[in-house]
């Protein structure tokens, strides 16, 4: 089948490598010059149908993937609040009126305002660039942080150096309205070892999956959950589902709650964070304390918790996720290296210019972190990222993924979601190298 995307790539890939660069980046066909469209017999019809997908808008071919089910979000409010994990479940606030940002371990704290993160930023490569006034005792001697925020919706932060964990984050300024039966793709969230072990075995424990969730006023129903090991099979022990949840406002905000009416090993109660746009986020009770022996739930992922997105309503199209750029975290949390090991590091993918190597594969990405955590620095081209194919079931999810690492094939399992016209990546792969999870979590820009 004829496929003009291609075929002009091709062509402008050939003949005016910088002007592929900006088309495809900005979808603006007044950045196509008349020399370029003198080179096809009919560049008036080739520009009409680059309108026709959205040149110009900035809405991109993404646009295509609605997310149905859910309510057109409000516009994002520069001041939100958020939860997430670590093991532990953390709250965070970050005000973009006054470049503020706060947060807690509220596992480790409870309501202690001596538990408090209080810090400022700026805006640095892309990145809050966040400057810590008051740590708690666990942060002492810490000045700095990163984060990056898609007011609302979703972020990540790392407070700390690079020794210190990162924490993804759902928005919890309210419970998002969901029309019918939504269907999520998930990754599991790896966490460090315990004393029991590493909290993720790839090849006998849950790595990725899907789940479907209807709602009736403040209960949710969660059905047809599905749980895949690393390489695609059955979990040594599958979850046993889940109850009905309650969304609700508490002490993180508004999240979705459920508890377990198991008692023989009682199951820790599941938190859950879910975006307007289609972003989700669960704590599984991990370093749930009480009831005496209480064991983390795994109704879904397995280490800390999952991380994922809606299913966009139709297959998206790999290459050109693959295309985009991408600002993100690279997290190997357990890596051996005592108070030294860099555990969080910054990323970008998406290598663009004449200088970047070549991908693999139309499926492929290449990038790196960057050096000495500073993102004006030009990022690292040591690692590719290969979604591989999309399952032919579950729109988004791409089971079969591989991480390259200087030249060390590492097996992957990925989510990728369609969120208001930006991709987001989860992905998550066993570093056979250090024999510790890796995580990538990533950001359109």
């Amino acid at each position: 089948m004829f496929n003009w995307r291609i075929e002009l790539r091709e062509l402008i890939t050939k003949e005016r490598p910088a002007i592929f660069g900006k088309l495809f980046a900005t979808g603006d066909c007044l950045a196509v010059p008349q020399e370029i469209l003198s080179y096809l017999a009919a560049g008036l019809i080739v520009c009409a149908l680059l309108l026709g997908v959205g040149c110009g808008g900035g809405g991109g071919s993404q646009s295509t993937n609605p997310q149905q089910g859910l309510a057109t979000p409000a516009p994002a409010s520069p001041i939100n609040s958020y939860i997430g994990t670590t093991g532990d479940v953390w709250t965070t606030k970050i005000n973009h009126t006054s470049a503020q940002m706060n947060g807690e371990d509220i596992t480790l704290n409870g309501v202690s305002l001596a538990g408090s993160i209080i810090g400022t930023f700026n805006t640095t490569g892309g990145f809050l660039d966040v400057t810590l006034t008051t740590v708690p005792t666990q942060f002492t001697d810490q000045t700095t942080g990163f984060a990056l925020d898609v007011p609302g919706r979703m972020a990540l932060v790392r407070y700390g150096d690079d020794t210190f964990p990162l924490i993804p984050l759902a928005p919890t300024n309210s419970c998002p309205s969901i029309g019918g039966s939504v269907t999520y793709n998930y990754v599991t969230i790896p966490g460090k070892p315990s004393a029991g072990g590493p909290t993720w075995l790839p090849n006998t424990d849950s790595t990725y999956g899907t789940f479907q969730v209807t709602t009736a006023a403040s209960t949710w129903n969660f059905a047809g959950i599905t749980q895949f090991t690393l390489t695609g099979m059955a979990p040594v022990s599958p979850g046993s589902g889940l109850s009905a949840g309650y969304c609700g406002i508490s002490r993180t905000g508004y999240t979705v709650t459920v508890a377990s009416n198991s008692m023989n090993p009682p199951i820790a109660t599941v938190t859950m964070g879910f975006g307007p746009s289609g972003f989700f986020l669960e704590d599984n009770g991990s370093a749930q304390a009480m009831p005496v022996g209480v064991v983390p739930s795994n109704a879904l992922g397995a280490g800390v918790g999952a991380i994922g997105a809606i299913q966009p309503s139709s297959a998206l199209t790999t290459s050109e996720v693959a295309g985009a750029k991408y600002l993100g975290f690279y997290y190997e949390p357990g890596i051996s290296g005592g108070s030294q090991a860099l555990v969080t590091q910054l990323a970008s993918f998406g290598c663009t210019g004449s200088s970047c190597p070549m991908p693999p594969a139309p499926t492929a990405m290449i990038g790196g972190v960057f050096p000495n955590d500073d993102p004006t620095q030009p990022p690292g081209e040591n690692v590719t990222i290969d979604l591989g194919t999309q399952d032919a079931n579950n729109n988004g999810l791409y089971p079969a993924a591989t991480i390259t690492v200087s030249g060390i094939n590492f097996p992957a399992a990925a989510v990728v979601g369609s969120l208001e016209n930006k991709y987001a990546v989860f992905l998550i792969a066993e570093d056979t190298t250090n024999n510790v999870p890796l995580a990538i979590y990533l950001f359109q820009q």
